[in-house]
């Protein structure tokens, strides 16, 4: 019997990863785009350090994780859907204050991972 792969163990760790990375070592970017139109307050670039710090080993965690037990990711499941919804719902909130596209797009992708995991759970049940 072949055991099943997730598509979702690739695309989530890589999206966070990549992301991570950005955050981590150019945090001027994400900063710039995520500053208040009409105040001078900035993001501080070390809190955004952290968050990248934080995607980085939210993705090598899920990434170990499914590398170890396929079971237990899959056990998983509905906990890694939780923090990508709590990911999600920071998106439009913070996109209220700063107007920055690139926190829809984030959004989508968040939502898309979401019904990702949500159909590998349905298809790994079958």
């Amino acid at each position: 019997m072949i055991k099943p792969y997730f598509i979702s163990a690739t695309l989530v760790p890589a999206f966070y990863f990549m992301v991570g990375v950005v955050f981590t070592f150019v945090p001027e970017i994400p900063s710039a785009d995520l500053k208040i139109p009409y105040e001078k307050i900035k993001i501080p670039l070390l809190f955004t350090q952290e968050i990248g710090i934080f995607f980085i080993i939210f993705s090598i965690l899920i990434r170990q994780i499914y590398n170890i037990s396929k079971e237990v990711y899959l056990l998983m499941n509905n906990t890694f859907k939780f923090v990508l919804l709590l990911s999600a719902l920071i998106s439009p909130y913070l996109y209220y204050y700063t107007k920055a596209p690139q926190l829809c797009v984030i959004f989508g992708i968040n939502i898309f991972f979401i019904a990702l995991l949500q159909y590998e759970k349905v298809k790994a049940k079958k």
